[in-house]
């Protein structure tokens, strides 16, 4: 298939296999699928294992291929073996959005860290790998509460810079988000009165080193470390009350774009690389103006884009799109127009 470069609007019946087109693009970014971690549910009924290959030119032309069985995943890109998903990642910047989206509201601080490592992680090149030597820091100083209290001070100044300059980053970052979340509410004309704050994951004010100090007889008692940026989190109020509570489930299905789309926006302001942009079922809780204004926003990003919908959502006019259409599994693919 030959997508266009601009929106790409996926439709058909439900259960036809919209979906499915939007997990191949999303396992060729991340090396999994976006709906499930298991492997059967991935691959076609009766095989062992599945392939995808892909030409990427978000920055360059680029060959992305992927096998995947149920206990391996071999990837190549331009004829290269590559062992590590972080790859991939890097190459191909990507927001999704799906109908479960507003979980992001009402699940744990790990959803919401998440995302915002995921725009760290493209922005900022360093990011990566203080992060992985935090959670082995992290690891260690763990372990040594469970097994060998008397040693764990000796990780205290160590953990406590890692998380320092790993908050450092992030804070950087959600400063960053946090303007770009505030245009993006005004561009889609989403009531502005929602507020985005970042929880770190210690006290204010006071270095992470003297915090897990002081902390010492508790995590003891625990076994683990109850301080450090592995417990951040993003707090996301309408008038001082939780978003998840107090706006409704359509209300929540556009913040969360806006929120997505912002992080699209940074990404390609600070890397150059234009993200692409993943729609699953626009139609749901959002009416038609909404819908429309949404795509809108979308095509005035200039990211490449797909949209899955029951319907053609009434965009015979609108510009530089193509149509895919699916049909039991069958791909008809219209003229870009």
């Amino acid at each position: 298939m030959q997508f266009s470069a601009g929106i790409n609007f996926i439709t058909g019946k439900n259960g036809s296999g919209k979906s499915s087109l939007l997990e191949a693009i999303y396992m060729l970014g991340r090396g999994r699928s976006f709906r499930t971690t298991k492997f059967g549910p991935v691959v076609q009924q009766g095989q062992k294992s599945l392939t995808l290959f892909a030409i990427s030119a978000l920055d360059r032309v680029h060959r992305i291929g992927i096998q995947k069985s149920a206990n391996q995943t071999n990837i190549k890109i331009d004829g290269d073996n590559v062992k590590r998903l972080s790859v991939i990642a890097r190459m191909t910047p990507l927001q999704i959005l799906t109908p479960l989206s507003h979980e992001i509201l009402e699940r744990g601080p790990e959803y919401r860290r998440r995302f915002l490592e995921w725009g760290v992680f493209h922005v900022e090149p360093t990011y990566f790998e203080i992060y992985k030597k935090y959670l082995k820091a992290l690891r260690q100083r763990n372990s040594l509460l469970k097994n060998d209290p008397g040693e764990v001070s000796t990780w205290n100044h160590t953990l406590g810079d890692l998380g320092e300059a790993l908050n450092q980053l992030r804070v950087e970052y959600f400063t960053a988000l946090r303007h770009a979340f505030e245009r993006e509410l005004k561009l889609l004309d989403i009531r502005n009165d929602i507020e985005l704050t970042w929880r770190r994951g210690w006290e204010e004010g006071v270095q992470l080193s003297r915090v897990l100090k002081q902390k010492e007889g508790v995590d003891i008692k625990q076994g683990y470390t109850h301080a450090g940026p592995h417990r951040g989190d993003i707090r996301m109020t309408f008038n001082q009350r939780s978003a998840f509570t107090s706006i409704s489930r359509g209300q929540q299905k556009m913040v969360i774009t806006a929120l997505h789309l912002a992080q699209a926006a940074i990404t390609e302001q600070r890397t150059g690389k234009s993200p692409l942009i993943l729609f699953d079922d626009l139609v749901a809780e959002l009416d038609h103006e909404n819908r429309h204004r949404l795509i809108d926003r979308i095509n005035q990003l200039g990211c490449q884009a797909f949209i899955t919908s029951t319907d053609e959502l009434g965009v015979a006019n609108f510009p530089d799109k193509r149509v895919i259409r699916i049909e039991h599994g069958r791909i008809k693919v219209d003229p870009v127009t």
